[in-house]
């Protein structure tokens, strides 16, 4: 077992009566990427905090493996507003700093020794200069410049002082200061919350070849998806660690749901069996005895396993669904020759098309490309520059805003929600807004006293009540957890009626757009005012990420193409002559398949490929991935397995012609 470089055992944190952590265990491991789902409030920052050594755990033990450097990024960055953004980058790496001023002083030094001392001089000169490379010192001004690129800091905002950052400048700034430690352990409480498109996917990058290991609480799936190589759930004050990422650990949860609900019925029926013989044969002659002996086995089995009949828990989860819509036009939105500008900022022009009745539209694009601006002109509340833009006459709307200036703060929840459709009885309003986790006294309280992620199910539960035709939501996913996000998909594939979303949860797009209009970008996905462009196929996101690295790739083809071209004639010449002698030598790692034929390596072929799916219905076997070392020796040799059949593959079109 290698090295764990953070162990949390047997954890118990408390913050007054609240008991947040309650026997965790948890290891961590060098290099190894981990993402940290649980609902709001399960104690995932309080286990970052643990580590960091910021809260103390009331019983147990944090190990931390010595030296060990972490960066930590809390979901709310501050700073004191006297730096400016360049010296706060600066800041983080200061021993940079420390060893370039010691190399100046120490070459002023040598400038006026001589012989002995001047060697010695010229040591030390050599020994700061080999630990500033070392610390990164050459590179570290171009990383500095690439990272706050990356996270959207014009060079104009490189010299302004932190004080007048927006919160969500300095979220990315205290990203971006992480980023640049030296540090072998990342803890990242949220860290997309405030990036746009292009930043998450440059994160998703550095993560991937970032050497150090990273724990990585996020509510964006398809980020867990591409970088987690194992997934932290915590629930009930425990941590749970299941192999692969965010979706296999969905799918492998749901198998182990299913299993455990079985077990459950059988446990039931077993003890509802026992307890009936029981009854029949108490008195009876000649089975008392018996009846007696399995009450005193079925009552020790009761009491030595006190949670036997319990019920495998679903957590509460919001549950909604949506009514049926009437009959809409067919034309829900048209839009022609649509153009809106600021002055010299031109967010659209010439933009032509129609939303469908049923269709399901996502909007993406870097943020202040106009996103928000095209629903406001849908929804009449901005006026075109040119062209127009108009909605069905009869159709019932449902609008879901980005900052919840819907609701009326000084309105109880159980009115607002009522509000939204006044012939329903309160019962029903009560009943609606239980299901999505407002219920008992919550409902009484002034929406003005609300947390985000209540405010926004609020919003969804008036969106549900108000049966509209059209749904047209502005960020819906952002204050939500991980399994309300997964409610709100559940409901919007049963709702029959049209969806316009704007969103930058990739995950969300997959599954709820059939269409994608991406606002603000060129071709290659890179920021460009005034360029939209359709991209049409499911799942929306994936087929546009698809799209956008086919492009990027051919393009770089192109260029290295044409680079190619430039070298000279006298190289390709030269080249065929080299080409017409090998061309008749098999390559090395084919050699063996020599003594072969083409139906021999054939039926190899075969049967490699039974072997192969043999494995992969392993993987799905409880034994093997509750079993860290089963699972490591089955991806080995389902690995060779797939590799070898490659090399056949390779053999046979080689001998096949």
């Amino acid at each position: 077992e290698y090295m764990a470089i953070v162990t949390l055992q047997d954890i118990h944190v408390a913050f007054g009566p609240e008991i947040v952590l309650d026997h965790l265990d948890l290891q961590l491991h060098p290099g190894e990427k981990v993402g940290m789902v649980g609902a709001n409030g399960s104690g995932k920052t309080t286990i970052l905090r643990l580590i960091t050594g910021q809260v103390r755990q009331d019983m147990g033990q944090v190990i931390r493996q010595k030296g060990l450097r972490i960066g930590y990024l809390p979901q709310e960055a501050s700073f004191s507003g006297e730096r400016t953004v360049l010296q706060e980058m600066h800041a983080g790496v200061e021993e940079i700093f420390r060893l370039q001023e010691a190399i100046h002083e120490v070459s002023h030094e040598m400038e006026r020794l001589t012989g002995p001392e001047l060697q010695a001089k010229m040591r030390h000169y050599d020994r700061l200069n080999h630990e500033f490379e070392l610390a990164g010192g050459y590179e570290y001004e171009t990383r500095i410049q690439m990272t706050l690129a990356a996270l959207g800091f014009e060079p104009e905002l490189h010299h302004v002082n932190t004080s007048s950052l927006s919160g969500g400048q300095l979220s990315r700034l205290g990203l971006a200061q992480v980023l640049m430690l030296q540090t072998d352990l990342l803890l990242l409480d949220e860290p997309t919350n405030h990036l746009d498109l292009q930043a998450t996917e440059w994160l998703e990058r550095f993560l991937a070849n970032y050497r150090g290991a990273a724990v990585v609480i996020s509510h964006d799936r398809y980020l867990l998806d591409r970088v987690a190589c194992k997934i932290i759930e915590i629930g009930k004050g425990q941590a749970k660690v299941w192999p692969g990422n965010y979706t296999n650990f969905v799918e492998t949860k749901e198998t182990v749901r299913l299993q455990e609900e079985r077990e459950y019925v059988r446990r039931v029926e077993m003890v509802e069996r026992t307890r009936d013989f029981i009854a029949r044969n108490k008195d009876q002659e000649g089975m008392r005895g018996t009846a007696k002996g399995r009450k005193t086995r079925l009552n020790r089995l009761l009491k030595e396993n006190p949670d036997f009949l319990e019920k495998p828990d679903s957590q509460r989860t919001i549950a909604f669904s949506f009514g049926k819509t009437g009959k809409a036009s067919e034309i829900i939105v048209r839009c022609e020759d649509l153009g809106k500008s600021y002055g010299d900022l031109t967010l659209f022009e010439g933009l032509t098309f129609d939303v469908l009745n049923g269709e399901r539209l996502g909007i993406t694009g870097p943020n202040g490309t106009g996103k928000t601006t095209l629903i406001e002109l849908a929804l009449g509340r901005t006026e075109p520059t040119t062209g127009k833009i108009r909605m069905g006459e009869t159709l019932r709307v449902g609008y879901l805003d980005q900052h919840g200036e819907v609701l009326d703060p000084n309105r109880s929840v159980l009115d607002e929600a009522w509000s939204a459709n006044p012939e329903l009885v309160p019962e029903e309003v009560r009943r609606r807004l239980g299901a999505f986790l407002l219920s008992g006294d919550d409902v009484y309280k002034l929406c003005g006293e609300l947390s985000g992620g209540q405010r926004s199910r609020l919003m969804l539960c008036k969106l549900v009540l108000s049966a509209p035709d059209v749904l047209i939501m502005d960020e819906p996913t952002n204050h939500l957890d991980i399994a309300s996000r997964e409610m709100l998909e559940d409901a919007l594939d049963e709702f029959t009626g049209t969806i316009v979303t704007v969103s930058h949860d990739r995950y969300f797009l997959d599954r709820v757009a059939d269409k994608l209009l991406v606002v603000g970008t060129d071709e290659f996905g890179q920021r460009q005012l005034g360029r939209t462009e359709f991209i049409v196929g499911e799942p929306a996101y994936s087929v546009y990420a698809d799209t956008i690295r086919r492009r990027t790739e051919e393009r770089e083809q192109k260029e290295a193409q044409a680079a190619e071209a430039k070298k000279k004639q006298s190289q390709i010449s030269n080249l065929k002559s080299q080409m017409a002698a090998s061309a008749n030598k098999a390559p090395d790692e084919l050699k063996r398949f020599n003594k072969y034929t083409v139906d021999q390596i054939e039926s190899m072929i075969m049967e490699i490929e039974q072997e192969i799916d043999a494995m992969k219905q392993q993987f799905g076997n409880a034994e093997v991935y509750k079993n860290p070392d089963r699972l490591a020796d089955l991806q080995q040799s389902y690995a060779a397995r797939q590799s070898e059949l490659d090399l056949l593959y390779r053999a046979y079109e080689r001998r096949a012609g």
